[in-house]
């Protein structure tokens, strides 16, 4: 009895370790562009659909994404630009790194698709301080160096009573707390939970988005809500350390806390931001993962990481395994080196005004 309760004790201390946020970003000054809507409807888009070419990453086997031939691209809604020097928040320098041969990167051919169709959940409208971009210490599909389990959303860490946003249009499908029907990995995780459920023009299944850790819920399961209506407030209920609004994307199933993706690859980039985007092959597959990827210009380093498990889905689109949304558009070096500083990736992309870039990293030790 006395061996269960230790073992209890430490399974409790890692979920609560999974839904807390690292250190604070420096907050971005903005301008405010004029928002618009993206289309949204009921019904699916009536083509065929578009299969993807090879297996996901995935290993749970969710429902495939089904995109029409013809997907339109729905016009961005924008909140809010950071500017070009304070968008890095807490990212480490890089240190110097130690010279290696010259790699050439093999060209590939990815489909130009992108599904940036959601708007942010926190706007900085009425309130410059609030944090509308994605915590950067805790992506999706980060495990903080193994410290926490696999996160599958995203964090917007603001003050409790922090105005959350609906980031579609959508039906309500839950609203409430999560003490009976589960909607993350145990019961009584996400506190006050909302599950919208939108349907876009070019996409069969529907989409859903989640919004966790809610103080307070101000809508109704079957209530009809517009991008931008006002449906919680943050909060620092059920299994959370400090007020954050924990974000999720899900695919074809709202209630099945193995369906989601990434949200960075949803949410409309800022005006002159791109997003960056890829997948590093190694060795093995557990070589491949949690992998450290540097991405600099002549006055910032950012850090992203690899997703820290198989468990964790990518894209039907792009089968990504790492994404680094929210970057001014230019050039940039992408780096992958070794625990001993030597390069094993090093090439210059391009990131563009609105869209993906995607790169292709293979690497062997």
């Amino acid at each position: 009895m006395y061996l269960l309760k230790i073992i209890t004790c430490i399974a409790l201390g890692l979920l609560i370790a999974s839904c807390s946020s690292g250190a604070a970003e420096s907050t971005p000054s903005t301008t405010e562009p004029a928002s618009s809507t993206p289309t949204s409807v009921v019904t699916p888009f009536p083509t065929a659909a578009l299969a993807a070419s090879a297996t996901p990453i995935q290993r749970s086997s969710p429902t495939a994404l089904q995109l029409a031939v013809f997907s339109p691209t729905p016009p961005i809604t924008e909140t809010s630009v950071p500017t070009e020097t304070t968008v890095q928040g807490t990212a480490p320098q890089a240190t110097e790194l130690a010279s290696s041969p010259t790699i050439v990167p093999s060209p590939t051919s990815r489909p130009v698709i992108d599904t940036y169709w959601l708007s942010r959940p926190v706007s900085r409208k009425d309130d410059p301080d609030r944090i509308d971009y994605i915590d950067r210490t805790y992506p999706y599909g980060g495990t903080q160096f193994g410290t926490r389990e696999v996160h599958l959303g995203v964090e917007f860490v603001n003050p409790r009573y922090t105005p959350v946003l609906a980031a579609a249009d959508g039906i309500v499908l839950f609203a409430g707390l999560d003490d009976d029907t589960q909607i993350g990995p145990v019961l009584n995780y996400y506190g006050n939970v909302v599950v919208i459920q939108h349907q876009f023009l070019g996409i069969e299944d529907a989409l859903f988005t989640v919004y966790g850790h809610l103080q307070e819920i101000l809508v109704e399961t079957g209530q009809t809500v517009s991008v931008g209506e006002r449906i919680g407030r943050v909060g620092d209920s059920g299994i959370a350390i400090g007020p954050h609004l924990h974000f999720e994307v899900r695919v074809a199933e709202g209630l099945d806390y193995h369906s989601t993706r990434n949200p960075a690859l949803w949410i409309a980039p800022y005006p002159q931001f791109g997003t960056l985007a890829g997948i590093l092959s190694a060795g093995t597959e557990d070589a491949a993962l949690g992998r450290t990827i540097l991405v600099r210009d002549e006055d910032h380093t950012w850090e992203t990481y690899t997703y820290g498990s198989d468990r964790v889905n990518g894209s039907e689109l792009w089968h990504e395994n790492f994404v680094l949304p929210d970057l001014p558009v230019g050039e940039y070096e992408v780096i992958v080196s070794n625990e001993n500083g030597r390069n094993l990736f090093r090439d210059t992309v391009e990131i563009r005004n609105g869209g993906t870039t995607f790169v292709e990293i293979n690497i062997e030790e």
